[in-house]
């Protein structure tokens, strides 16, 4: 099953990332959408239901990336979101992003073992997210009875 991640940032991230996702992408494991500012993300985001995971930067113009937080929220409330900023020693915008539903941070300079990891801890999150949805569409559900 592959999963579609979302990276947004005003920098050009999009070569660096596919090649440091290659294996995942060649697999099928990965499918990576990019968008250089928070008003594309949303415009990806509305009209694509299968993003599992946003990977968006702080500092963009237009629609930042904690107003994309809060507008994530509103319109697939599901999605998982990590935060990517180089202004990691600012608790602030940690606290911001975290409070507004951040699953993680990352670091500028991206350090791409990290974030691997940081990603598969994502994922596995959402795995169990899905599940449990599942699970309560199918207890919810009496036509799914097992006799």
């Amino acid at each position: 099953m592959t999963t579609k991640i979302l990276f947004v940032d005003d920098e050009p991230i999009e070569k660096i990332i596919r090649q440091s996702f290659r294996k995942e992408i060649k697999s099928g494991t990965y499918e990576l959408v990019f968008a250089l500012n928070g008003n594309s993300a949303l415009d990806i985001i509305k009209t694509d239901t299968t993003i599992d995971l946003v990977l968006t930067d702080i500092n963009m113009p237009g629609i930042d990336g904690l107003e994309l937080l809060e507008l994530i929220k509103e319109h697939r409330p599901w999605i998982t979101s990590i935060i990517i900023s180089a202004y990691y020693g600012n608790l602030d915008n940690i606290r911001a992003a975290m409070n507004l539903g951040a699953f993680d941070f990352i670091q500028k300079p991206i350090d791409f073992d990290d974030l691997e990891q940081t990603i598969k801890k994502a994922l596995c999150h959402i795995a169990k997210q899905k599940l449990l949805l599942e699970k309560l569409k199918y207890q919810s559900n009496p036509d799914y009875a097992v006799y």
